[in-house]
Parts: structure tokens; C-alpha cells; sequence
């Protein structure tokens, strides 16, 4: 099958751009954004990977139940997705991250209070509600809304934050648990995501004063009015990112076992683990500096084959591959995020990217939520059937990004190489 080369570089436009009801600034909160994603990622995901064995030992149940109660609280940012990509077109990203970080310090603060797993599911919901509010998607809504000429550097800054949520997160937790115990470094947790709310409310009265009142006010956004390019550039991009965050939720709740078992040293374990975060904004920082120079969905391509490459390389007995395959997927995973936010922006426009980002993600949440419960069942066949099976997802990540070459964009926005 040949790729048309053209629609990279040049294609016409479908729609005409129309400015959102929320770009009144022009400056973005883009450090704010950034910085966000280190605490709502860090704290409603990535630290899980260590509080899973201290709250099974609480409830009385086994890592892999309390697993499968955290891809049950991931299903939930898939149940809400449409309705919180409405909201975004609607209220503005600030103001749903806000209420997204004040859901997210109430489940973490009761998280620890009694030994129950029931109450534990209770406040995983919580956490799944948050998760669903102030995470990627509704960061990306918010840089798009308030300068969307500019959003594919924006994004890259509020990734390149972002990457260091798990190397943060990880070399912070286990600590604060050994030293704290469970309940104390829940309510710590908690006053983190409160002290986000209080964040976002601010940058929300500054930024977004003018809320649209009526959801009639909203620009026209459904399946059926969509152009051929935009159906399959929208039923491809979710199919990507399915199978991108499948592979990264399984992978991130078993990185440190695995290491763990291949090298017999805990400490060693996590320092490789670890090193997916930092390289990860290596990835975003390359994409920041040289991403301009190339299309989007070309750096796309190139970011899926290094993740099937890496995945290969761990299988690998000796320390020093599996430091270069960490530092391989970790560049991958971070310029792959940014082509998530981007590559959409590319097809619909900021008064309606809210909405689109929500068809994406329904589905993918709710697949992607089996991560690791699918990673529990895997590894427990063996940890090379859980990379065997994770490579093959990420192969077919990349044809699938290799095929949206063939879909010339439609934002004309983004037409002009130095918005691109």
C-alpha cells in the first residue's frame, strides 16, 4: 500500500475557523497546566503501583483484586467522557479541572479510613470521577481553548510537565508510606489535590469569566454532520490511543515487579521503573525543539516504533539493555502524548475539540481501564507473554498512525507550517 505523501504538507481546507468563546487571553496558564498533570497523574494513577499492596493488606484481599477495583474506577472517565468533552466546549478545561481536583482530595482523603474493600471501590469511584476531570484530555481542552495557533507547543509543555509524574510520584510515595503509613500519606495526597483545586478555581475566575449559559450557544457537533476524513481520522485516532493506553496502564502497575523478578533487587527496580519518567520529557523536549519541522503525525509513526522496539529490548537479561529499552519507551510514551492532543486538533477545531476528544476516549477508557487487570492475568502467565502481548499492541498502534497519513487535515489553523 503506498502513502500519499502530499496531505502532510499541503491539504485544503473543509471548515471555516471559528474562534472560541474562551480565548479572551492570550497568554496560557501553560506552567500551571503542566504542573497540574504531575499532581492529578501522579497521585490518581501512578501511585497506585505502591498503594496497592498496603491497601490489599488493609481490605483483606489480594493486589490483583485491588487492581481490578482500579481498572473499574478507569472505566468511569470513559462512561463520562462525552459529557465532560461537552462540558469543556461549554464551561472551559479550567473550570472542569478545578471540580475534577476537589472530587479527587475527597477520594483520596477517605481512601485509607476503614478496612473494607467496598469502601475502597467507594472511593476508587471518587478517583475515577476525578480522574475523568483534570487529567490530559481536559488539559489539552484548555490550552486549545485559550490559544489554539499555538496548541501543539502548548501541549508539548503541559506533557513535558507531565512526564515526570511517575519518577515523582514513585520516589515520593514509598517513602511517605514506610515513614507515615497508609492513612497519613492519604490525607498528604489529598491536601495535594485540594491545594489544585484552589489553583484552578483561581486561573478559572481569571481566565474564564464568561461562561456560555446555554448549551444551544454551542457550535453543532455530531456523528452525522461530519465530514469522511474527520469519521475516520476520529474512529483512527481512538483506536490509537486504545491501544497506546492499554499498553501504558498495564505496563506502568508492572514495570517494578518485573524488574524486580529479572534482577532480584527491589531498589534497582524502581530506579529502572523510575527512569521511564525522566525520559519521557526528553521525548517531549526533542518534540518541543524540533516537533515544527515535521508533521505531527509523522513524529507519531516514528514515536510507535520506538515503544515495540524497547518492549523487545526488556526481555533482554542484562541491566545495561534495560536501561537504553527504558529510556526508549520513555521517549516514545512522551512524544506519543503529545501526538494524542495534537494530531485531533489537526481534524476539529477548538469549539468543538472538547466533544470530539469525548467520542475518542469513551471507548478507549473503557478498553484502556483493563490495563492492569489485563497486565495482573498476563504477567501471571509470565512476564515474557505480558511483553509479548504488549509489543503486538504497539505494532498495530503504529500501522494505524502510518495510516492517518492519508487524511489530509481539516483545521485551517493548522495549515500554515509555523502553527503546525
Amino acid at each position: 500500500m503506498s502513502i500519499d505523501l502530499a496531505p502532510i504538507f499541503e491539504a485544503p481546507p473543509t471548515h471555516p475557523v471559528s474562534s472560541s468563546p474562551f480565548m479572551q487571553h492570550r497568554r496560557v496558564p501553560v506552567h500551571s497546566l503542566g504542573i497540574s498533570q504531575i499532581v492529578s497523574f501522579g497521585l490518581l494513577f501512578y501511585a497506585f503501583a505502591q498503594l496497592k499492596a498496603p491497601l490489599a493488606q488493609s481490605a483483606g484481599v489480594s493486589e490483583t483484586t485491588i487492581l481490578a477495583a482500579v481498572s473499574g474506577a478507569l472505566v468511569i472517565q470513559g462512561m463520562l467522557a462525552l459529557v465532560i468533552g461537552r462540558w469543556i466546549d461549554r464551561f472551559g478545561g479550567l473550570r472542569i479541572m478545578q471540580g475534577g481536583f476537589l472530587i479527587g482530595a475527597l477520594g483520596l482523603g477517605l481512601l485509607s479510613l476503614y478496612p473494607s474493600f467496598v469502601w475502597i471501590c467507594a472511593c476508587l469511584g471518587l478517583i475515577g470521577v476525578s480522574y475523568a476531570m483534570c487529567t490530559y484530555e481536559v488539559a489539552f481542552g484548555s490550552a486549545v481553548q485559550l490559544d489554539e495557533p499555538k496548541a501543539r507547543r502548548h501541549i508539548s509543555i503541559i506533557t513535558f510537565y507531565g512526564g515526570v509524574a511517575s519518577t515523582v510520584t514513585w520516589l515520593s510515595v514509598a517513602p511517605m508510606l514506610e515513614f507515615f503509613g497508609l492513612q497519613l500519606t492519604c490525607f498528604g495526597l489529598a491536601f495535594l489535590m485540594l491545594m489544585g483545586a484552589w489553583r484552578f478555581w483561581v486561573l478559572g475566575r481569571h481566565y474564564q469569566q464568561e461562561a456560555l449559559h446555554s448549551s444551544l450557544a454551542l457550535e453543532p457537533f455530531r456523528w452525522s454532520i461530519l465530514t469522511q476524513t474527520e469519521k475516520w481520522a476520529l474512529v483512527t485516532m481512538g483506536s490509537i490511543s486504545t491501544l497506546g493506553y492499554l499498553t501504558f496502564t498495564a505496563t506502568s502497575m508492572f514495570w517494578i515487579n518485573l524488574f524486580s523478578e529479572k534482577f532480584a533487587d527491589p531498589a534497582l527496580a524502581v530506579v529502572l521503573a523510575s527512569l521511564y519518567g525522566p525520559f519521557q520529557v526528553v521525548g517531549r523536549w526533542i518534540e518541543m525543539k524540533f516537533g515544527h519541522r515535521f508533521d505531527a503525525r509523522l513524529s507519531g509513526v516514528g514515536a510507535t516504533l520506538l515503544m515495540p522496539l524497547a518492549l523487545t529490548m526488556i526481555q533482554s537479561d542484562a541491566v545495561e539493555v534495560a536501561v537504553l529499552a527504558m529510556i526508549l519507551f520513555g521517549m516514545g510514551q512522551g512524544v506519543l502524548t503529545v501526538t494524542y492532543g495534537f494530531v485531533t486538533n489537526l481534524y476539529f477545531r477548538a469549539a468543538v475539540y472538547g466533544r470530539a476528544k469525548g467520542m475518542m476516549i469513551a471507548p478507549r477508557s473503557v478498553i484502556a481501564s483493563l490495563g492492569p487487570s489485563l497486565g495482573g492475568l498476563l504477567y501471571a502467565q509470565g512476564s515474557d507473554q505480558f511483553l509479548y502481548v504488549m509489543t503486538g499492541l504497539m505494532v498495530g498502534a503504529m500501522l494505524l498512525m502510518a495510516s492517518l497519513l492519508r487524511l489530509p487535515p481539516t483545521n485551517e489553523i493548522h495549515l500554515q507550517p509555523s502553527n503546525s
